[in-house]
């Protein structure tokens, strides 16, 4: 999460610290298992807004998908998990924000983006870096 429109959240960062700190029997790290898509991530100019790590949801979440795939490594610090919206769903949605939701359904980092329109027919494929 390297810029102002990403975040790990702050429940995320809670269960990490504890894992870490107190040993994997006092926390679960439950593994990344989604991506929630929602389409009110900029202001009225069409700028991302920040997102913030005391988030639990999108401010408005429109789809979430399973992860296509077990992640790929592309740095050694760096998750990166893909999903496939298919053609059939979210037709002519704006998307400007994406959450990776663990298996325990906890937002665990959030991204607002200018709009990408799904267009209807086609898949959209998603990669999301969860960068530590």
């Amino acid at each position: 999460m390297a810029n102002e429109n990403s975040v790990i959240t702050r429940a995320r960062r809670v269960a990490l610290c504890n894992a870490t700190s107190r040993g994997s029997s006092v926390q679960t790290i439950y593994p990344i298992s989604h991506i929630v898509f929602g389409d009110a991530g900029v202001d009225g100019n069409g700028d991302p807004i920040a997102p913030s790590d005391t988030q639990t949801a999108l401010t408005h979440a429109i789809g979430t998908y399973p992860i296509d795939a077990a992640p790929t490594y592309p740095e050694t610090t760096t998750a990166r998990y893909t999903v496939t919206i298919p053609a059939a769903d979210l037709a002519g949605a704006e998307i400007s924000e994406a959450g990776l939701v663990d298996s325990n359904g906890t937002l665990c980092a959030i991204k607002t983006m200018y709009v990408k329109r799904k267009d209807a027919g086609v898949t959209f494929t998603f990669t999301f870096d969860d960068e530590f």
